[in-house]
């Protein structure tokens, strides 16, 4: 199939109606011959399709999102990034990837600004040229998709106010006080906690604070990864949480 075959195919999902994003995700990775994840500004998987096979080797992976500091490298990224040799794991915080992985990373580009990025990966060989601006023409379908389809992005934040409130209602007195210190001293994006020292300073349970975490933990609020005596790293995935706490304690 020719360059220009390729792109029409592109510009032809535009044209369809009730496309999924994962079938869209699915043509772009075929066309180019990759592997491709669509990742949200928080790190989220938005979409995905593994042609090529899993990129993790543990058995079962099931990610649904990047590990903070590999989604926070790509958050800096305005252009696109070719051929990058994947030394770790993007998911887990191991080598448990396969090797001689490359990666291409193209921002895709909505209202001037970047909310997610296209990550393609390929084992074996890099981006020739022409996948490269495949790439590039992808990223803008994708753009025009989800701004024709915003009422889907806009479900899935009313799944996110749904679970913040129904978190926020489970939440005991003792603990919504343990989970607005905690957020306040993140800045309500992330950060380290120490639940000793925050309940010295606010006089409840180190136990009270290690609980109310939990639950934002298990409802996907935050997520958290234990650094040990250095305490523990969090991560706001919920931004709505934040400020419907906020307008609780008014």
């Amino acid at each position: 199939m020719s360059l220009l075959t390729k792109i029409h195919e592109l510009e032809n999902v535009l044209k369809r109606e009730n496309k999924e994003l994962n079938e869209v995700i699915a043509l772009i990775t075929n066309l180019i011959e990759c592997n491709g994840y669509l990742v949200g500004n928080q790190g989220e998987i938005l979409a995905k399709a593994l042609p090529k096979g899993a990129d993790c080797t543990k058995p079962n992976q099931k990610a649904s999102s990047l590990k903070p500091e590999f989604q926070q490298r790509i958050s800096f990224i305005f252009q696109t990034s070719a051929n990058i040799p994947m030394e770790n794991c993007f998911f887990e915080e191991d080598l448990c990837i396969r090797p001689n992985l490359y990666m291409t990373i193209t921002p895709v580009r909505a209202n001037r600004s970047t909310s997610t990025h296209l990550l393609l990966t390929k084992p074996e060989e890099q981006f020739t040229e022409e996948q490269l601006i495949l790439a590039e023409i992808a990223a803008l379908v994708i753009s025009i998709y989800m701004y024709e389809n915003s009422v889907v992005f806009k479900e899935a934040e009313k799944n996110q106010e749904d679970t913040a409130r129904m978190v926020l209602d489970s939440l005991s007195f003792s603990e919504l006080k343990a989970v607005k210190n905690v957020l306040s001293d993140l800045n309500a994006q992330e950060g380290f906690l120490v639940a000793s020292k925050i309940a010295d300073r606010i006089g409840i349970s180190r136990s009270v604070i290690v609980n109310a975490m939990r639950k934002l933990e298990s409802a996907g609020v935050v997520e958290s990864r234990s650094l040990g005596i250095k305490g523990t790293y969090i991560k706001i995935k919920n931004q709505l949480f934040y400020k419907m706490l906020l307008e609780h304690e008014k």
